[in-house]
């Protein structure tokens, strides 16, 4: 019995002796596994080089066996970080790297490297890895507003209006190389819609693009330090505050003469409330004076009556106490004895309304022809919607009448000459309608509530007031008649942003939405066309404007 129980324990023994051996062989095979694996790139760290072999055109490229690579050899380009030290961002998970001078071949490229993880900087010359201990303080997101100042170098920020998913920056000095090979270093995201791009090094010129030539912008002249708005290619103040202004311009800005008339425009958004325009004017002495009190009107006239320098400002601050400014330099000259011709003023002024089928007198004020005969000749091409041109006439005649037949835009061309030949024109755009506002009545405008609702007598005085629709005359009406279904109950024509309002946000979404703003993409047609010609157009702006000026 004793040596039955023996067997049986030695049994056991053994039993537990082979799991224990398997078990403690699988841990060992585990615990190597995990100390053999090679470090993983992870999204969002930053690798360092330097570029002390005399390579100008850094990339980096990335991959993990059979799962993928970070870019298209060879890779994506790296960032001058300071000297001949470049950066670049990780933008996936990946175990190796190559970096290289952007060409293939022996002598342009490095072996196949271990990424060593984030913040490691690798010694081209020496073929080492080492700690990078200058590397910058990463953020998540730049902050355009306070972006650091690129001293010899250069900043620059791109309007996305295009919706490219990944920009690009290609930027060169003639004869002098570029930051990168085409289609130039990625841009970092820097909010509402804006990218930025920031290099240690000066370049003259520079083309964004979205990795390829399609859609890419033309050769710009960098403007250091500014953005630049892909829908109006145009370079603008980069500001992301929520009170913004966003142009402000006066016509003419070069060859005003005394009694000439300067168009003043600008434009404004605010985040949190409505905006209003405030224009001014001060001369070389300091003494200003007010041309137009804050309004929600973004335009304004100014006929200076003597010569000097002036400084023209605008003024605006919305609902939620934000203010801005922003001036504009004018210089007045005195054209007496002016041997060219300069044309002063014309009414109707531009972009005006007038009426189909009633006689309409354009009167031109002009100035200068000082020479020979000291007379000036004048000349008016209109060309209708359909750009069938009338035909013109030099006459002394500072007047022209003219009776406008067609619903739709209409262009003339004023022209002036003096007695030597010297011809100076311009070119104004008036819109036609059978519907012209009363200027002596204000719109009503309507309540902001969801519809129209009866209040009963026995309401509580809290109760929300009834909506009432305005029964003044709606400006340029158009001929068709506009169905519910395209034209949604409780909002009035020229409502464009549907607050239940018509007012000034309403011109200035449908210019938003005319240079492609994403916050003003999506507009009901039915509402904000004002000319009835089934477009949205910056005329339709204007008209809306009139309305609420009247």
């Amino acid at each position: 019995m004793v040596r039955k129980e023996h067997k049986f324990l030695c049994l056991v023994l053994c039993l537990a002796l082979i799991l224990t051996t398997v078990f403690t062989g699988a841990v060992s095979v585990f615990a190597a596994t995990e100390d053999e694996s090679e470090p993983v790139g992870a999204s969002g760290d930053t690798v360092y080089v330097k570029a002390n072999n005399g390579w100008t055109n850094l990339h980096c490229y990335m991959w993990t066996d059979n799962q993928g690579n970070n870019a298209q050899w060879p890779g994506a380009a790296m960032q001058a970080v300071k000297d001949d030290v470049y950066s670049y961002t990780v933008t996936g998970n990946f175990s190796k790297i190559i970096f290289n001078n952007g060409n293939s071949g022996s002598g342009n490229q490095t072996s196949d490297l271990s990424y060593p993880g984030t913040g490691k900087i690798y010694d081209l010359k020496t073929g080492t890895w080492s700690d990078y201990t200058d590397a910058p303080t990463p953020t998540q997101t730049p902050d355009p507003t306070s972006a650091p100042d690129p001293g010899n170098g250069t900043l620059v920020y791109f309007k996305n209006t295009a919706n490219w998913s990944a920009p690009k920056c290609y930027m060169w000095t003639d004869n002098q190389g570029n930051n990168a090979q085409w289609p130039g270093a990625s841009m970092t995201e820097a909010g509402e819609g804006v990218w930025m791009y920031q290099t240690s090094q000066t370049f003259a010129k520079c083309i964004f693009n979205p990795g390829s030539d399609s859609g890419k912008t033309a050769d710009l002249t960098v403007q250091n330090g500014m953005m630049f708005n892909y829908a109006t290619s145009q370079w603008e103040d980069p500001d992301f505050s929520d009170l913004r202004i966003v142009s402000f311009a006066a016509d003419p800005t070069s060859d005003v003469y005394t009694g000439t008339e300067v168009s003043l425009t600008a434009s404004a958004t605010s985040k949190v409330g409505t905006v209003s325009y405030r224009f001014s004017v001060k001369n070389a002495a300091g003494s200003e004076s007010e041309i137009a009190g804050f309004s929600t009107v973004s335009s304004a006239t100014w006929t200076p009556t003597q010569a000097g320098n002036y400084t023209l400002t605008l003024d605006v601050k919305d609902t939620a106490g934000n203010e801005k400014s922003k001036t504009l330099s004018v210089t007045v000259q005195n054209d007496a004895g002016l041997t060219k011709p300069v044309i002063k003023t014309v009414t109707p002024a531009n972009l005006n309304l007038v009426k189909r089928n009633a006689q309409t007198t354009i009167s031109v004020s002009a100035g200068g022809g000082q020479t020979g005969t000291n007379l000036l000749f004048y000349k008016y091409i209109v060309s209708d919607p359909n750009g069938v041109e009338n035909t013109p006439y030099y006459t002394l005649n500072s007047t022209y009448d003219y009776v406008f037949t067609k619903l739709g835009t209409y262009t003339v061309n004023v022209f002036v000459q003096a007695s030597d030949n010297s011809t100076v024109s311009k070119t104004y755009t008036y819109t036609v309608t059978d519907d012209m506002p009363d200027p002596t009545v204000r719109p009503t405008t309507p309540t902001p509530t969801q519809a129209p609702t009866t209040v009963k007598p026995t309401q509580a005085p809290t109760q929300a007031p009834t909506t009432v629709k305005p029964t003044t005359p709606k400006p340029t009406e158009p001929d068709v008649t506009v169905s519910p279904t395209t034209n949604p109950a409780g909002y009035q024509k020229g409502d464009a942003n549907k607050d239940h309002y018509v007012d000034i946000k309403d011109a200035t979404y449908i210019q938003m939405h005319v240079a492609e703003y994403l916050e003003a993409k999506n507009i009901d047609v039915s509402i904000a066309d004002m000319d009835g010609n089934g477009k949205i157009t910056v005329v339709d702006a204007t008209l809306i404007q009139f309305y609420i000026a009247s």
